[in-house]
């Protein structure tokens, strides 16, 4: 059985009205026509209907690198060679503290953690200065007592009878 198309009422449009013959004092809904209804209740006669396009504009896509700025790191000091040096002449137990800690911070500035490498590298710092002041203060305390003891054994072993210049 074959079914008979809608009637054209004499119009171009086939089924639908055509654009002219709108109501405008209508404020209804648009009847639908044929189960399809066209036109969402909110929308009214003689209104313009919104244009709905489901697709969003296919504008071209650009994708582009993320922006990276490099920002110089600080390159924090790690005092190994003082460390060292403390280590051998001035306080032996000061400077292996100071060595470890020189150590962490060459570590610490290789994986990156710059905050680590700053509180290490203080403390490294700190460290010999407080051992080359133990140091120094040691090495002048050495210099000064065997001085001290030179003098005074010399003077009470002094001789007035041996090697006297004096003619006497």
């Amino acid at each position: 059985m074959m079914e008979t198309p809608p009637p054209n009422n004499g119009n171009k449009w086939g089924m639908y009205p055509s654009p002219g013959s709108y109501n405008t004092e209508y404020h209804g809904a648009a009847p639908a026509q044929h189960g399809y209804n066209n036109n969402p209740p909110s929308y009214q006669y003689g209104q313009p209907i919104p244009s709905f396009n489901p697709q969003p504009n296919r504008a071209p896509i650009v994708t582009t690198q993320p922006n990276v700025m490099v920002v110089p790191q600080p390159a924090y000091k790690d005092y190994l060679g003082l460390s060292i040096m403390n280590l051998l002449l001035c306080c032996f137990p000061l400077g292996i503290i100071a060595l470890i800690y020189s150590c962490k911070t060459v570590d610490s500035m290789r994986r990156g953690d710059m905050i680590m490498a700053s509180s290490e590298s203080r403390t490294s710092f700190t460290l010999n200065m407080v051992a080359l002041g133990l140091g120094i203060v040691g090495h002048v305390a050495w210099i000064s007592f065997v001085i001290y003891y030179y003098v005074m054994i010399n003077k009470y072993t002094y001789s007035y009878y041996e090697n006297n210049t004096n003619g006497g």
